[in-house]
């Protein structure tokens, strides 16, 4: 089972959301039942548009 602690996104420029991006993500750390992803969004001539964080907990389903 998993949930959500946290989330947050910066918007660094405005944008279309009708337009291709790119989105890179990395789990830089789970360990203790809890998980951080870090995430970036980018048009199509590779400027950052968003920035994403977020940290989940995960526990054994029974437990």
């Amino acid at each position: 089972m998993a949930s959500i602690a946290a989330h947050a996104m910066w918007f660094h420029r405005p944008f279309r959301a009708d337009e291709w991006f790119l989105y890179d993500q990395e789990s830089p750390i789970a360990t203790g039942g809890r998980g951080l992803a870090r995430g970036r969004i980018y048009d199509t001539d590779g400027r950052l548009l968003v920035s994403v964080v977020q940290e989940g907990l995960f526990r054994k389903l029974g437990q």
